[in-house]
Order: C-alpha cells, then structure tokens, then sequence
C-alpha cells in the first residue's frame, strides 16, 4: 500500500477509534472513581486529569497499531493470504489495544491508588471495568474498521478465481459465537460493573454503619437503616446511571449495526443473484469470516463455475458454428471433388479400356520382339563363330606373312653376298686387264717373240672387259633386286602391321558382339518379363474396371451423406445461434463482472 494511502486509512481508522473512546470515556472514568472511592473533588479532579494524562498516551497507540497491522496484511505476495490478513486485522487491532490499555490502566490506577492510599484489590476490580467496557466499545469499532477496510477485501476477494477463505480461532470471527458473546458480554458488563459499583460503595459505607448500628437503640435502627440505605443510593445512582445509559446505548447501537452488517452481506449476496437473474451477473460485493462471508464465497465460487461453464458453453458453440461453417464449406467442396471424380472415374474407365487394349498389343509385340531377340541371339553366336574362325585365318596370314618377310630378309642377305662376289670379280677382272695391258707392253718391246704373248695378252683383256661389262650388268641387277627386296619388305612389314590392326579391330569386334550377344539375351529375359507384366497388367486392369464400379456405388452413397451433413449443419447452425445469443444475453465477461460487483473502480493496492 502506498504511505499516503496507508496513512489516510489509518487516519479512518484512528477517528472510528476516538469516537467511541470518547463516548465511553465518561462512563469508564465514573466507574474507575466509583471503584477507588474517590470523593472529594480534589480525588475527583486527579482522576479527570490522571485520564486525561493517560489517554494522551494511549491516543496515538490506535493509530500505530492500525498502520502496522495494515502493513502486514499488505505485505503478503498473493492475494488469498492478503485478504486473511485483512479479515483478521480488525481483532488483532482489538487485541492488540486491550493489551495497551490494559498496562495503561494498570499504571494510572495504580498511581491514583498509591497516592490517594486506597485499597489495592480496587486495582483489579478497576482494570476489570475498564477491560469490559473497552470491549463492549470494540464491538462498534470493529465493525468500523470492517466498514473501512471493505473496499480492499473485496478488491483482493475478486482477483481469486475460485476463492475458498477458511479461518479458525477467536481472530476470524464467526456469528455462531460471536453473536452470544456480544449478547453475554452485554450482559456480564452491565451486572458486573454495577455489582462492583454497589459492591464497592457498600463496603466503604458498611464500617461506619456498624459503628453506628452498635450505638443507636434497638427503635431507631430500622430508620437509620433506612436512612444509610437511601444515602448508598444516592451514591450510586450517579454511577449506576451514567454506566447503564452507556451500557444501553452501546448495546442497541451495536445491535443495530450488527444486524445491519448482517442485512448488507445478505442483500448484497440477494443482488448478485438477482443480477444472474436479470441476465446482468455481478459478483457479491462482500467478503467477511460470517457465515453471510462463507455465503458469498459460495456465491463467488457458483458463478465462477456458471462463467466458466457458459463461457467454454460460449467458446464451444462458436468452435462448433465455425467448424460447421467449415464443414458446410467442406462438404461443398467435397461435393464438388466428388463429382469431378466421377467424371474421372468415367474418363479412367475409358483410358482403362484403352490401356487394356494397349496392353494387349503390347503383348503381342513383346512376344514379336522376343522371336526377334532369339533369333538375333542366334545370329549373334554364329557371328561370334565366325569372328573366331576370322580371327584363326588371320592369325595364320599373319604367320605366312612373317615368314615370307624372313625369308626375303634372307635372300636380301644372298643378294648382298653375291654383290660382295661380283665385286671381287671385278676387281679380278681389272687386275687381269692391268696384266694383260703389261703384257701387250712387254710383248712389244720382245718384238716377234712377243706376238704370239700379244695375242694372249690380247683376248684376256677382252676376257677382262667382258668380265666388268658383266660384273657391271650383275651388280645392276643385284641392285634391283636388292631394291625390290627392301621394297617387299617394307610392303610385308606394312601388311604385317595391317594384318595386326585386323586381328585388333576383329578382336573389338568379337568382344563386339559377344556384349551384343548377352545385351540380346538380356533384352530376351527383360522382353519375357514385360510379358508376364502384361499378363499382369491384365488382370489388374479387370480388378480397376471392378473398383472404379463399386467407386461410383460409394459415390453415390457419399453424396447422399454429404445431403445428410448439410442438412444437419443447418441444425447446428441453429443451435449455435440459439447457444452463443442465451450466453451473450449474460455478459459473462471478466472486466464487467468485476466493476459491477465492485459498483466503482477499486482502490489500488501497490506494493508497501
């Protein structure tokens, strides 16, 4: 709570206090001068001044009572326990005051005892008094302080949701006790407060009438007797008066306003049922520890329950309207679905018929193409025989061919030894013309001698010339045929490397067709399994012929419920409007209920 808050409160609560203090004052300071015997006016004028010196003391005790117990109440975290606090702070006020009285009034009669030298019982019997009738004056005040703190309870009684305050002891005040209590107390203030008013003038009178009684003749004590009585009278009648108008007035005041704070709560809890009623719900604008207090946490529970049950009744109606509305739409669109699937179901009934003839050309084919593939298969392996009788013929070509270059490689090598040969007999034949040249010359310088030598000399160097002529001739033709041989045996080696790229390309070209081959077996097995796919394809298409039947029949029923559901989501539809309008007619909205069971804004509760 706010200081400035508190201490208007508190301000509240002090001035309820003083005014009852001060209505009683009277009373509680002639009873106390009564109980001491106080006489004269000097004792008189103690007493008065001696009160008033104590109430000096005890006026502000109220106050700072008030603050700190509000604090307190305040200071709880959660509501439920801050609006316990706030039940019991009037009786702890209550207590709490007695308990300062009482060591206040123990002090100012003690004091008022010593110094006039009275009895010292009269200090019990005076504490007594003023303890009774403090309490009879605390009725009044706690239903002040109820009054007062009122506004707080209930703001912290309708932030519970579901409030369930329970309390025991003589702090949380119940009606069943507290109202025999009030009534006994009442009546036990008034008889003992007057008993011991008379109790305490009689036995100051009684010495003295003793004494007196002793002294007088047996004819005259009857009328002193009479006399002494009638003067005790006149000695309480002050007191016993001004104790029993108080008593009186406090007794009906207190009536009055307890049947009042009983008349408030019922009437308060009688308007918020009324509120119900009228289709305006409020919640009871009252919070106490009575049983009128138990009636409207009951109240409060039964129509948080009520604002629970209509606004989930509420939120429920709406949820059913929105998701009849989207089932409305639902249905419309499934309408529409079904009816495109059944076109649908016509056009897949045709394209079925289609692919069942697809199919079964697809068969044939399959089995078309199988034939196909086996004779391929067929051709493929004589392919490969034929490829591997190539492949021999070649490999033995390829052998001719590299002998055939070895032996030209060999005549070659003849050829050059015959070169070698003609050459040495050239070089013969031209040793044979330089002897022969010798010859002629020598058989000229023998003259006729020589002749015969002349003519030898002579047909050798035609031998010798012929020989060249020859060796020329030979070695030409070695020549040529030493060419043609390197010729043919760079044809053989080219035909050779040909051959060789043959036997390569027949080989890739064997591995060709071995690959083609199994491609083609393969093709055979993947041709029989689409076959058999087809068979199966089939018989599937014949079971969809028979779905897309039973198809339309469901169809057909669906579309009947479809006429069913909208007609029910027209019910629903109503019902959702007759549900959501009876909730609505109440206003069971959090804001409204709690200002209207507030009647004004609240007042703010921060934090002390």
């Amino acid at each position: 709570m706010h200081p400035d808050e508190l201490k208007s409160v508190t301000k509240k609560i002090n001035k309820a206090y003083q005014l009852n203090a001060n209505a009683g004052a009277p009373a509680m300071v002639v009873a106390i001068a009564t109980v001491l015997g106080l006489k004269s006016g000097l004792e008189t004028k103690a007493a008065i001044i001696g009160a008033l010196i104590s109430s000096v003391f005890i006026n502000p005790a109220p106050s700072k009572i008030a603050a700190a117990t509000l604090k307190h109440a305040f200071a709880a975290e959660d509501p439920e326990t801050r609006l316990q606090r706030l039940l019991k702070a009037p009786r702890i006020m209550e207590v709490r005051n007695l308990l300062v009285l009482l060591v206040m009034v123990t002090i100012y009669v003690s004091a008022l005892v010593l110094y006039f030298g009275k009895s010292l019982d009269a200090i019990f019997w005076s504490v007594v008094v003023n303890i009774l009738l403090t309490e009879v004056m605390w009725i009044n005040v706690r239903i002040s302080i109820e009054n007062i703190l009122r506004p707080y309870t209930l703001k912290e009684f309708h932030r519970i949701e579901s409030p369930n305050i329970k309390g025991q002891g003589l702090l949380w005040t119940r009606q069943q006790w507290f109202l025999p209590y009030a009534f006994g107390l009442f009546i036990v203030c008034t008889a003992v407060v007057m008993l011991i008013i008379i109790q305490k003038s009689a036995a100051r009178l009684l010495p003295t009438l003793l004494e007196d009684v002793g002294k007088l003749p047996a004819d005259q004590i009857g009328g002193y007797l009479t006399q002494s009585m009638s003067a005790l009278g006149g000695q309480v009648a002050l007191p016993l008066t001004v104790v029993g108008v108080y008593m009186l007035a406090s007794a009906s005041v207190s009536a009055w306003r307890l049947a009042r704070h009983q008349v408030e709560g019922a009437r308060s809890v009688q308007e918020s049922i009324e509120a119900l009623v009228s289709g305006n719900p409020k919640l009871p604008a009252w919070v106490s520890t009575d049983e009128i207090g138990d009636l409207a946490q009951a109240t409060s529970k039964a129509f948080a329950r009520l604002r629970a049950l209509s606004l989930a009744l509420k939120e429920s109606a709406q949820s059913l309207g929105s998701s009849a509305q989207e089932l409305g739409m639902s249905t419309t669109k499934q309408t529409e679905v079904l009816s495109r699937q059944a076109a649908a179901l016509q056009e897949t009934q045709v394209t079925a018929q289609e692919i069942k003839e697809t199919s079964t050309l697809a068969f044939q084919k399959a089995e078309t193409i199988l034939k196909d593939t086996e004779r391929v298969d067929q051709i493929s392996r004589s392919g490969e025989a034929a490829i591997e009788l190539s492949l021999s013929g070649l490999e033995s070509i390829r052998q001719v061919v590299v002998e055939m270059a070895q032996r030209i490689k060999e005549l070659d090598g003849r050829t050059r030894q015959i070169g070698n040969i003609t050459t040495t007999v050239k070089d013969l034949a031209d040793q044979s013309n330089m002897l022969a040249l010798n010859a002629a010359i020598e058989a000229v310088r023998s003259g006729e001698h020589g002749k015969g030598f002349a003519v030898v000399a002579r047909e050798i160097r035609m031998l010798a010339d012929q020989s060249i002529k020859a060796t020329r001739g030979v070695r030409d033709i070695l020549q040529d045929i030493s060419s043609a041989i390197r010729t043919t045996v760079e044809i053989t080696e080219r035909g050779s490397a040909k051959i060789d790229g043959s036997l390569k390309q027949v080989r890739e070209f064997g591995d060709n067709i071995r690959q083609l081959s199994g491609i083609v077996r393969e093709n055979a097995s993947s041709v029989r399994q689409i076959s058999a796919a087809v068979a199966q394809q089939n018989a599937g298409i014949s079971q969809i012929f028979q779905a897309v039947n039973e198809l339309s029949g469901m169809m057909d029923q669906t579309m009947q419920w479809l006429r069913s559901s909208e007609e029910a989501m027209v019910v629903v539809q109503g019902v959702v409007t007759r549900v959501t309008g009876f909730v609505g007619e109440y206003n069971w909205e959090a804001d409204q209920i709690s200002s209207n069971a507030a009647g004004k804004p609240g007042p703010q509760t921060p934090a002390s």
